[in-house]
């Protein structure tokens, strides 16, 4: 049972002639509110918000979202675009704007879906009782406006997903930013899909992009050190690992398959689903952005283990399975040769048990499940434990020879050559 009770606009409770009336007045009350809320807005439930107040209360509490209903269709669009500075001109014409050009889509595909939704109803009233038909899409006048809404959400998701792939957010987006971005698309519906709402959530992306990638070297840092030997969490863990800042060598466990049933004497190494993917492409967008270079120049780490054959420019790396055909390694070249762009060619197909060169690290991946990683650069395992002791409080650390006492107390290992 809910804590709210809403009667239709403009009624009052005054009084019942029996139980009966009045259970058979809520019923209706209750079904005439789920239908406004199904057609304008949604529900969330809350749970038990008070039982941990001062005064404790078990009741469940559900918040209602209703959006106050459009008047004129042809006015409804009013506002989407901007209008307030007068944009550049080149002989009497725009410049392509691909956010207005997505808005203007969005508007005219809502447009057009409402006159699809009107002869579905017509055709409705016109089939109904007499003829069927499964290529006749049917609807009745009450469902409109919910069909329209929905419409309209899946839109806006979709259009936002455009969105970001057309800026490439992936070359600086960590989990936690996917993960926002994906909260924001699912309530993105209820604020107006307009170019000034687009640009102020680019605005608030790209202010935020210190705070978040913060936020992500410390949540590396307390995934790896989770996997300290003495760790207190009931993990698998290894001297390796440091527990109070990050070794110059360290292990992360569920990385490649354990289960070797299908793949029993093959040396390929078979990447795993899940696990601690992300947080090594965490890893090194952070070291990218301390250190202020190239995310796709490095290419990501399942491509680099899963692809045979790369090309490998200052800007990108280009994964192919093969060397020849249309889509293969030599293709591939030949396109960039033409373009005048440098290249290297690397033919490299990772194995179980031997060091590879990936990105900011040295990698060798375990039959058991595990990959070990050893920086290459000092420099930039140094950085990282700086910005970890900023981030934590902890004294600044020193990349520096340290002595036996210090790299106990860091849980340090030196690398095995």
């Amino acid at each position: 049972m809910h804590a709210f009770e809403i009667a239709p606009p403009g009624c009052r409770i005054i009084s019942l002639c029996n139980a009966g009336s009045y259970e058979n007045f809520r019923s209706k009350t209750k079904s005439r509110l789920r239908q406004v809320v199904h057609e304008h807005g949604s529900m969330e439930e809350l749970g038990a918000c008070f039982s941990r107040a001062e005064r404790q209360t078990a009741v469940q509490i559900g918040l209602i979202k209703l959006q106050k209903q459009g008047g004129d269709p042809q006015t409804e669009f009013e506002g989407f675009y901007l209008f307030d500075e007068e944009e550049p001109q080149a002989n009497g014409l725009l410049p392509y704007n691909a956010v207005r050009d997505l808005v203007n889509r969005y508007v005219e595909a809502v447009r057009i879906y409402s006159e699809y939704l009107t002869v579905a109803v017509r055709l409705t009233a016109i089939m109904e009782g007499c003829f069927q038909s499964d290529m006749a899409t049917l609807l009745t006048p009450a469902d409109y406006n919910a069909k329209r809404n929905e419409f309209k959400k899946q839109l806006q998701k979709s259009g936002w997903m455009y969105l970001f792939r057309k800026l490439n957010l992936e070359k600086y987006a960590t989990k936690g930013l996917k993960e926002d971005i994906n909260r924001f698309v699912e309530t993105q519906y209820q604020v107006p899909f307009t170019m000034r709402n687009i640009y102020r959530m680019l605005e608030i992306v790209l202010a935020t992009s210190t705070q978040r990638m913060d936020k992500a070297i410390l949540e590396v840092f307390d995934r790896i050190t989770a996997h300290h030997h003495e760790n207190r969490l009931n993990l698998e863990g290894w001297k390796t690992n440091g527990h109070y800042l990050v070794g110059y060598k360290f292990i992360l466990p569920y990385m490649c398959y354990k289960d070797q049933r299908f793949y029993k004497g093959q040396d390929k190494i078979q990447t795993s689903y899940g696990g601690n993917w992300d947080l090594v492409e965490d890893l090194v967008k952070a070291l990218c952005y301390i250190s202020g270079d190239d995310y796709e120049a490095m290419g990501d780490l399942r491509s680099w283990i899963s692809h045979p054959y790369k090309v490998i420019t200052d800007k990108r790396v280009y994964f192919r399975f093969t060397i020849e055909n249309w889509q293969g390694q030599a293709a591939k070249a030949e396109e960039l040769y033409q373009q005048g762009v440098a290249y290297r060619l690397l033919h490299l197909e990772p194995v179980y048990g031997q060091w590879f060169d990936w990105a900011y690290f040295r990698v060798k991946a375990f039959k058991k499940g595990s990959m070990h990683f050893e920086f290459k650069d000092k420099d930039a395992w140094a950085r990282f434990n700086q910005r970890i002791a900023r981030l934590k409080g902890y004294s600044l650390f020193e990349g520096k020879p340290q002595t036996a006492y210090q790299k106990r107390q860091a849980g340090y290992t030196a690398p095995r050559r």
